[in-house]
């Protein structure tokens, strides 16, 4: 076993959703974000009503793809022999 003192990952992944009914602003704000060549985050007030909807609709064990890369690694131990 490894003892990790901090680990940063990014999650990207991919879900299908089909069959919907959302508000007309919700609507807008996708397709302009779509229009735009926009990515929806987190915590921004560009696209809030699109931000809640998707927060609230997607789950992860929907995801059809998902990759994860590291930004950071951390171990405990400073001078690791084997790493």
């Amino acid at each position: 076993m490894k003892n990790i003192k901090d680990l940063t990952v990014k999650v990207t992944y991919e879900v299908g959703l089909g069959d919907l009914e959302m508000p007309k602003e919700v609507y807008k704000q996708l397709l302009r974000a779509s229009e735009r060549g926009d990515d929806i985050k987190m915590n921004s007030m560009k696209y809030s009503s699109a931000e809640s909807w998707l927060s609230e609709n997607i789950r992860e064990r929907d995801c059809m793809e998902w990759k994860v890369e590291i930004i950071d690694l951390i171990s405990n131990e400073s001078n690791e022999a084997d790493a």
